[in-house]
Formats: C-alpha cells, structure tokens, sequence
C-alpha cells in the first residue's frame, strides 16, 4: 500500500498504523542509543568525569550522604554547589537494581519517551499519521541527540526531554500534570529555570487568547524565577560555590546580574561573542590574570575558527532554519544561545557533547508546527520527509571532519572501532574489579572510576593518585608511567605490591604495616 490511490489522492497513515510505525521507529532508535551509550560503557569508555562522579553521588544519596567530590578533589565540596541537580537524589535507589549502567539506561529512556513526547504533541496538529513519526525520527536521529548518548550521563538531557510533555499537557489543557512537569524541569540544574522563563514568555503568543492559559504561563515564569534567583544567588554559594555553570561567565561579571548588565551595555562585544569564534583579547582590558589567560586559550585562540559557525549551519539544516518562521519558539533558544556561546570555554561552542541537546526538543516541534500551517498536505509530508534526509546527513557530517572534536570512538556504531578498548583487555579488567572488595577504598584510572564508583571511598589515579589513601589502586601502565614536573606521578610503590597484572592493567594493593 503506498501513499497515494490511484487517483493520486493522498492516505491519511490511519491511527493504528502511526502507532505501528512509531513503535518501530522507537525500537530501531533503543537500539541505537544502546549500541551508543551501553556498550562504550561495557568497553570502558566512560569517565571519572561525569559518569564516575555521578554514579558516586547516587551511591552516597542511597546512604544519606551528601557526595563531598572527593573522587577528584583533596579539599571537601558539596556536589550540590557545583551543579544543582536533585535528578540524581531522586534516581539513585535504581543503582541497586541496574548498577553502574543506572544512569546511562536512564538517559536512554528519557530520550525516548521525549520522541514520544514529540510525537503525542504533534498529533494534536496533524490529522495525517506520518507527521508526528517523522518529526519524532528527526528528533531521534539529530547530532543534538546523538552527540551526548556518546558522551556519558547529564542531567540536561533529561530536562530537556521534559519540554514535549510539557507542552503536550498545556495544549491538552491537564494543568496539574503541566505543573508537574514545570518541577521536574527546574530541579535538574541550576540553568535550567532560567531557560523555562523563556520558555512560558515565548509560548504566551500562541495562547494570546486564552486568559487562563496566559495566567498559568505567567506563574510558571515567576516561580522559575524565584527558583533561578534562590539557588543560584543564595542556596549554592552558601553551600560553598558559585556553581561549575557561572565560572564560565565570570569573565563578563562577578554575578549573573553583572553577566547581564555587561551584554547589555556592550552590544557589539555581544555579538561577537555570538557569531564569532575568535575575539580579541583587546575586548576584555579588566578581565583577571588567570581569566586573560585562559581566554587567550579560547575566546582568543584562532585554533578555534569556525567552532561556533559550525553549530549554526549543522542546526539551520536540522529544523533551525523553519524555527526563523516561530519567532516565539526561536526566543526560547536565546538562553541556549547564551549560554552556549557565551562560556568561554570552546568545547561548549560547537556540536559535539551534550552542548546541543536542548535546541533539539525546540528546533523539531517549531519546524514542524510551521510545516502543520502549509496548505497541501502533500507540501507537508514532501518538507518533513527533506528535513528528515537533511537531519540524518548532517549527523552524519558530524561524525566525519569536522572543525569540533568529536568522539568517533564513542559514537561511530557501524565501525569496528567503536567495539574496541585497544588500551587494555577488558576481560581481564574485570576480572581485576572483581578480586577487590566491595566496601575497599579505589584509587583508579579515570575510564575505571565508574566502574568502580559504588563503594564509599573512589578516588581518581589523575586527580588524586599523590594522596589516595586507598587500599587497592587499578591503574592503566600508561598512568603509571605519567609524569608530573619531571618525575613519576606515583613514586609511593614501597607502599603497595602488585597483586595482579598483565603488563598493560595493574591492580596493586597496600602493604600491611
């Protein structure tokens, strides 16, 4: 059966079918995300930083503890005020049932149930079954999707699957689930109620006539205000930080209302700063010492050419450039912006990580919502079908050359080496992990951590391996042989014998006193 009869009139995809075909889709995209996310985690290519920290964290929440970093860190902080994020209070009785994987098969099922999102929400716009399973397939298969399954677990990525639903249930009119859904946005970081206001300030045009609609936006507004205010300006320095998200502002002010006063009142340096990837150092005379310099490596470095373009044209061939059509929609994404472009730091830039994630839930409901307004519906499925191709190639681009550093390993499933760990052999990794107790301190190399990271006390070789005083310390020989200043990193061997080892893993243990 095709799409048209032989009258050349168009079938409507019926109920039934759409259903069908959205099950298959999300099944093919399950297995993609898990050829992605579960098997570089299988084959030890997830890291201390973030999957390890992480994973800690929950541990330590199953024991009523508040995790103090100490996985990377000699001083103790509390984790709360580097990221405000409660998702990982609330998740962390799952590690005992799935373990280390907890979070990555979470992150999993979040990005699937936003397809789904996409796709129940568009349903409400097209009377035509293909749409919505189009849309949820440009969704799946965008670099802003896949880019971040590749790179371990972030709380963003859940945040931003709750945005379809969102909007799902105010379309729907169920205001008790949509509030439910404005709290579960906010309490996944500390940045994330800030965009949530840009979020109900944009979507109050489409609902310019529903009085009781524009109330209900204004309040969700305001309490992601108070909320961005409180945590950000009060909970988090009291817990003894500004957060990890303002550093990468503090050159533009010393809070985020200065951050704001200076893009204000310097409209060019604004705009540089938006579409350029390179700015000259003569751009901030006032800035710190330490700040010049790590700028100069950055904001100033011509290596970097071209990071920030990248994005733009990977998300203008992904939907961006229909989402030009919402203006509304396209206001939403001025925090994403903002906070992408503005960061000084220039892995954030461009369109590898986790960086992207949050215009993809935007960009395909906005694309699409212009697409719902064209008149024929053969128009409709001809430009939803083009934006699908669009979107697939560009993911493809994005795994190729590009200007961004990618991690192909992590992300490349129809090549070889993304099923190899060609630093050491993982059979024997672990079994090493199993001949050390549960409840021993770790001190481990840093794609081991997470591994390892449900235990009371794991530190990582890079950050701590001077001063761990751990019992057991799992150690790739390339960590072992580092330097630092000109001499072994780990010079403490009278301390430990090596129980076990392979040339390529070592498992020492320390000696008995």
């Amino acid at each position: 059966m095709g799409l048209y009869n032989e009258n050349g009139m168009k079938r409507s995809l019926s109920a039934r079918k759409s259903k069908v075909a959205f099950g298959v889709l999300m099944a093919f995209a399950a297995v993609l995300f898990a050829l992605i996310s579960l098997v570089n985690h299988y084959l030890f290519k997830t890291y201390t930083l973030d999957l390890g920290l992480y994973t800690h964290a929950m541990y330590d929440y199953t024991h009523f503890r508040i995790d103090d970093f100490s996985i990377i860190r000699q001083v103790p902080k509390n984790i709360l005020s580097d990221h405000f994020d409660l998702y990982l209070v609330i998740l962390s009785p799952l590690v005992y049932v799935f373990g280390t994987y907890t979070l990555l098969i979470v992150q999993i099922v979040a990005v699937l149930l936003g397809g789904w999102g996409i796709y129940k929400l568009l349903g409400l716009y097209f009377e035509d079954g293909w749409l919505p399973v189009l849309a949820s397939a440009v969704f799946f298969f965008s670099f802003g999707i896949i880019h971040p399954l590749g790179f371990e677990y972030h709380s963003n990525v859940l945040t931003a699957m709750m945005l379809p639903w969102l909007l799902y249930f105010f379309k729907r009119k169920d205001y008790k689930l949509s509030a439910l859904m404005v709290v579960l946005f906010v309490i996944g970081k500390e940045n994330m109620s800030l965009w949530l206001i840009f979020i109900a300030i944009g979507l109050m045009w489409d609902y310019r006539k529903d009085r009781k609609a524009l109330w209900r936006l204004g309040a969700y507004a305001v309490f992601a205000m108070a909320y961005f205010l409180i945590v950000n300006m009060i909970v988090m320095p009291k817990l003894g930080g500004s957060g990890a998200g303002f550093r990468r502002y503090e050159y533009l002010g010393d809070n985020y209302i200065e951050v704001a006063k200076t893009l204000l009142t310097h409209p060019k340096l604004t705009l540089k700063l938006l579409f350029s990837s390179v700015v000259g150092m003569e751009e901030f005379p006032n800035a710190k010492a330490e700040i010049r310099y790590l700028l100069s490596l950055t904001i100033a470095n011509p290596k970097n050419a071209g990071l920030k373009e990248e994005f733009y044209h990977c998300a203008l061939a992904t939907g961006l450039i229909l989402t030009l059509l919402k203006p509304n929609y396209l206001f939403m994404l001025l925090p994403l912006i903002g906070q992408k472009m503005f960061a000084f730091e220039s892995n954030f830039w461009g369109i590898s990580f986790h960086y992207s994630v949050e215009f993809m839930p935007v960009i395909v409901i906005s694309s699409f919502l212009v697409i719902s307004k064209l008149k024929w519906p053969i128009w409709r499925l001809v430009l939803a079908v083009a934006l699908l191709l669009s979107t697939i190639l560009t993911t493809f681009y994005s795994l190729g050359i590009t200007k961004t550093m990618v991690l192909k390993d992590q992300l490349c499933v129809y090549q070889g080496r993304h099923y190899e760990q060609k630093e050491f052999d993982v059979d024997y990794a672990y079994k090493l992990i199993r001949m050390i107790p549960k409840d021993a301190s770790v001190c481990a190399s840093r794609m081991l951590t997470a591994h390892l990271a449900l235990r009371p006390e794991i530190y990582d070789f890079q950050w701590r391996g001077a001063d761990a005083d751990a019992t057991y310390y799992l150690v790739t020989k390339r960590d072992l042989d580092s330097k630092r200043n000109g001499s072994l990193f780990f010079d403490r061997w009278e301390e430990y014998e090596v129980m076990a080892t392979d040339g390529s893993l070592f498992l020492l243990k320390k000696r008995q006193q």
